[in-house]
């Protein structure tokens, strides 16, 4: 388990939220979007910043063996629940973007599919011209969220301010997947004034933190010590130096 110190970074959210202006969300599965970036989204849209967001897997394989939520069922529950999510944190449906590559295998450049990818990315950021891009920590240990900021990296043009953010690296990382001080430095923003819809959009992924689907024993969830990582104050990003 990795553990980083942020005390010695500034923390003040009005100043950078004002100053990140049209902001898209990169989530590899619904329910990133909120643990990683909840507070900044809803700290975005209490300062009328406009916010999209782009989900890239369609979820199926958290519960892949369930026979009451077979893989299309399962895909749309698990888009309702970040549509559900991404309303209490003030983001509407229309800004929200479904790209449904297979759970565990949004493309990556290794894949024949992710120049189709680049150029589908590459599509929305023309069409939204955002300012400010979050996507997952580039060796977050999971393939799927390697693979997101493989795809966002490809497709980025320049000039758009890129924070990456961490999800299991504290809990899975080894120390080679850690940040290096020569490749980004670490921010941290306060997010005490929307702890609460955070939290309360994180509680509206129950396919993911409860028993609502029963009948898959080794179906995923969310442990509950993973989720205290999500339950501060603060929320951790890194900026490429």
């Amino acid at each position: 388990m990795l553990h980083f110190n942020f005390d010695h970074i500034p923390m003040s959210p009005e100043h950078y939220v004002v100053g990140f202006g049209t902001t898209l969300i990169v989530a590899p599965h619904a329910d990133d979007e909120s643990l990683g970036c909840g507070g900044v989204i809803s700290l975005l849209r209490k300062y009328g910043q406009i916010v999209y967001i782009v989900l890239l897997s369609d979820g199926t394989l958290s519960h892949p063996n369930s026979k009451e939520y077979p893989a299309a069922k399962l895909r749309d529950l698990r888009e309702q629940e970040l549509i559900n999510a991404a309303g209490i944190l003030g983001v509407s449906e229309e800004n929200i973007f479904f790209c449904r590559y297979p759970d565990r295998n949004v493309p990556t450049k290794n894949d024949e599919a992710f120049e189709e990818a680049v150029e589908n990315i590459s599509t929305k950021l023309d069409l939204l011209q955002p300012q400010t891009i979050f996507v997952p920590w580039r060796r977050d240990p999971h393939p799927d969220h390697k693979a997101a900021f493989q795809i966002l990296n490809a497709a980025t043009t320049p000039g758009i301010k890129i924070y990456e953010y961490p999800i299991w690296l504290q809990e899975l990382g080894e120390l080679a997947d850690n940040p290096t001080s020569n490749e980004s430095m670490p921010f941290c923003l306060d997010i005490s004034t929307v702890l609460v819809q955070k939290q309360e959009a994180i509680a509206q992924y129950r396919s993911q933190i409860t028993d609502l689907i029963s009948d898959d024993p080794e179906g995923f969830r969310l442990a509950n010590e993973m989720l205290s990582q999500f339950n501060v104050p603060y929320e951790t990003f890194f900026i490429s130096k």
